[in-house]
């Protein structure tokens, strides 16, 4: 009987495994992208979910280059958790006082990011720790060398890493909502989509 009751049990744990596996969070390379990019003051970005996340999704986010196999260790880094609830397609979510104390509308952050005016780039992943990515998801930059490279990382500039024009020390779409919806990536690398602040100009499309 206690023979019977294993071979019972063992196939019930194993679909209950396969089955958790397959609801965890799996984001992948272009699931969210970046909206906003200030660095200035206090410094900030957003970004926008291109897909529904999950419930405790964590992505971290980081100002370091890159090099191909990894992160320079002399940057920032920044974690945020998505919350409890699941946050739909399309969401925007902004992340405010990165330097110091970072807030989000949404979820839990911790960590801080210093953006450099001149020229910075933020990448963000998935991955077991800070600095140790297993998928690149997005990035965000004034100054395309501030990736340093972007070889192994499966993003793509001008799609899923978004440049903008040299100097520029802050950014924010006003593209309208309909255009992500019908062409995400087209959209979000149009700078005539965007209100664009550069150094020294203030200079801003409307």
């Amino acid at each position: 009987m206690k023979d019977l009751k294993i071979l019972i049990v063992l196939p019930i744990l194993l679909v209950l495994t396969i089955l958790f596996e397959n609801t965890k969070p799996k984001i992948q390379t272009g699931d969210i992208a970046f909206t906003a990019y200030n660095s200035r003051n206090e410094d900030s970005f957003s970004i926008i979910t291109l897909r529904d996340l999950p419930a405790n999704t964590m992505i971290y986010f980081t100002d370091s280059k890159w090099n191909g196999t990894r992160f320079s260790l002399n940057e920032g880094d920044l974690v945020w958790n998505s919350g409890s609830e699941l946050l739909f397609k399309f969401t925007e979510i902004k992340f405010t006082e990165i330097k110091n104390k970072p807030i989000s509308n949404h979820g839990l952050t911790i960590g801080k990011l210093n953006l450099n005016q001149k020229g910075d780039a933020i990448f963000a992943y998935t991955g077991e720790n800070v600095k140790q990515p297993i998928n690149f998801i997005a990035a965000v930059s004034n100054d395309n060398s501030q990736y340093g490279t972007l070889v192994n990382t499966k993003l793509q500039e001008g799609k899923t890493a978004i440049t903008y024009p040299k100097s520029t020390y802050a950014a924010q779409f006003k593209g309208e909502l309909e255009s992500v919806k019908n062409d995400a990536f087209k959209s979000l690398n149009d700078f005539n989509n965007y209100q664009l602040n550069w150094m020294n100009t203030d200079l801003a499309d409307k």
